[in-house]
Parts: structure tokens; sequence; C-alpha cells
């Protein structure tokens, strides 16, 4: 083996211990992500829930006030369906 073989052997030695790390790396990201929709998720449906039961008595306030979340809401199911 030439000088030049081993050092094409070593890079290739090299990409092959990083390339697995990377897959791990977007497989966490991914992961994380799903999970931070669906808190921040869980967390609107809290408020939402608090919103109507305020305004329970009254539909009318209720609808002016809880539309945001449900607004949100749908935002937010759009996007993790992308």
């Amino acid at each position: 083996m030439n000088t030049r073989s081993i050092q094409t052997f070593v890079m290739l030695v090299a990409l092959g211990m990083t390339v697995p790390g990377c897959h791990y790396y977007e497989d966490f990201r991914i992961k994380a992500s799903t999970a931070d929709i669906k808190d921040e998720q869980a967390q609107l449906m809290r408020a939402y829930r608090e919103c109507l039961q305020k305004y329970e008595a009254d539909p009318p306030k209720a609808k002016e006030h809880c539309s945001p979340y449900t607004q949100s809401l749908r935002e937010i199911e759009i996007r993790s369906n992308r």
C-alpha cells in the first residue's frame, strides 16, 4: 500500500465512524422536535380548556376569547403533518 492508499483508507474509516453518529443525531433531532410539538399542543389544549371553562356561561365571549387557541392548534397540526 502506498501513502495515498493509506490516506484514502484512513479517510474512509473516519467517514464510516462519523456517519452512524450523524444518523443518530438526526434521529434524536426528529424525536426531540416531535416531543416539543406534542408538548406545545398539550399546553395549548390545557389553556383552551381553561378558557372554555372560564366563559362557559357566555358562549359568544367563549368563542371570541378562545378562538386564538383553536387557530394555534390547527397551525400546529398542519405543521406537524408536513
